[in-house]
């Protein structure tokens, strides 16, 4: 006989299971509605004038899945089965028939909870390191070198350039990163003024437009004309990056904006010679009519000072002009 009691605590509980799996794939997947792109999909639905799906449904999502997600999701569900099974028959029997295996499960959970911590740790570790790219610019094209750095251990120093301890490629046990000593580096092992132990350290620009810092992620990324080996020792670097000669967007903004002024004062100023030039123009013709008007005055006083000189009533032209200058100078 079954036990409805035992059955609706067993159903409730699981029908909260699978609602609290549903919730954790709206959150980690595109199939809950996002405040900030809905909006925007209308838009394109309004621009478009057709109607599209904005959701990616569960099948083909797992469908686009690597190998191992699969069978991790696989597992998942055959684990929810199994809960479902076991469930029923804790309704039907009032007792479970696995609990000859109760210690195998406790043994189940202890592994899950070793999993879900090392993935914890492991997300920690990777923490730590951070991430510098540098981007050489060579003749035969870009080049991009990877350089892991211990985030805990970066210096500033008084040159605006940061100090960054570089640490090995691979993580021992893909878990413990280790630093990189002068002794594992062929390139310095044979330099007399570093010791063995010594940690290799790179020089980065900080306050310069070619390299971009990340502060929150820890990455770095650097434009570089050329990388060069520190053989100096009065420098703590070991190596040292050479900044690129390619202007960065910032400076090619900068560039455009002043540009930009310059050519709007340009514009300006032409517009100030064109206004002057319109007044000197008008002062010319002032001063032109001023130098007839005068000249004319004169030619009248001449003919009454002398009758016998015969009268002009004509108008009064520019070579009346040059006749009465060249006479006004001989009088």
């Amino acid at each position: 006989m079954i036990d409805w009691q035992s059955a609706v605590i067993g159903g409730v509980a699981f029908l909260f299971g699978l609602y609290v799996l549903y919730r954790l794939v709206l959150l980690t997947t595109s199939l809950g509605d996002d405040e900030h792109d809905t909006e925007s999909t209308g838009d394109r639905l309004a621009v478009d004038g057709t109607e599209r799906h904005r959701r990616v449904g569960f099948r083909h999502r797992v469908s686009r899945q690597t190998p191992m997600t699969k069978a991790f999701l696989g597992a998942v569900i055959v684990l929810v089965l199994y809960l479902a099974i076991a469930m029923y028959q804790v309704a039907a029997t009032g007792a479970p028939s696995e609990a000859v295996y109760a210690d195998y499960v406790e043994y189940a959970v202890f592994g899950a909870v070793c999993v879900g911590g090392g993935v914890w740790f492991k997300a920690k570790q990777n923490a730590k390191a951070g991430e510098l790219q540098i981007m050489l610019e060579t003749e035969k094209g870009n080049q991009r070198q990877t350089v892991r750095f211990d985030r805990s251990k970066v210096r500033i120093t008084e040159d605006g350039t940061k100090l960054l301890p570089q640490l090995k490629a691979n993580p021992f046990l893909g878990l413990f990163w280790r630093p990189l000593l002068v002794a594992d580096d062929p390139e310095l092992r044979d330099s007399d003024h570093r010791l063995p132990d010594d940690l290799v350290l790179w020089e980065i620009p900080y306050e310069d437009d070619s390299a971009v810092w990340d502060e929150r992620r820890g990455e770095v990324t650097v434009r570089a004309k050329d990388k060069n080996t520190i053989d100096n020792p009065n420098r703590v670097a070991d190596y040292e990056i050479v900044p690129s000669d390619r202007k960065s967007k910032s400076e090619l903004q900068a560039l455009e904006n002043e540009k930009s002024e310059l050519e709007d004062e340009l514009r300006a100023e032409r517009i100030q010679v064109s206004i002057l030039s319109e007044q000197l123009a008008e002062i010319e013709n002032i001063l032109t009519n001023e130098e007839d008007a005068g000249m004319r005055r004169l030619r009248e006083a001449k003919d009454v000072l002398e009758p016998d000189r015969p009268s002009r009533s004509r108008e009064y032209r520019h070579d009346d002009r040059e006749a009465d200058r060249q006479s006004a100078s001989s009088d």
